[in-house]
């Protein structure tokens, strides 16, 4: 079993908050692009974005703060994680975002049906 490493858990954070803006995924090439258009002073390449999801490299804290903004996360957040972090998965994660932005009516169904399962 491979022990996560401080690069990894911050790639798992910034796919979650990207797969919680964009259910759909983005490519690497797209990321680049939405995010050179919120940094335009120092752009990045779809190779550092690759790096940056798969837990090869963690972006200076300056693109991390566009990166939070952009994905409407916390900075330190997507950087350091939480105590949350450890209790739920990246799934998890997404659930809750999503779950969040539903009326209490459409959380009465998501309840119903996730009972039902059980």
């Amino acid at each position: 079993m491979k022990i996560k490493n401080e690069k990894d858990k911050f790639s798992e954070r910034l796919a979650t908050a990207i797969k919680a803006e964009y259910p759909k995924g983005l490519t690497t090439s797209q990321i680049a692009i939405k995010f050179g258009l919120l940094h335009p002073t120092d752009a990045v390449t779809p190779q550092a974005v690759y790096k940056w999801l798969n837990g090869l490299a963690i972006p200076s804290f300056d693109k991390i703060e566009t990166l939070s903004k952009w994905l409407n996360v916390e900075p330190n957040w997507l950087r350091y994680g939480g105590e949350e972090e450890q209790n739920y998965s990246a799934l998890d994660e997404v659930l809750i975002r999503l779950i969040k932005d539903l009326n209490d009516q459409q959380k009465s169904i998501i309840v119903s049906l996730i009972t039902s399962f059980k």
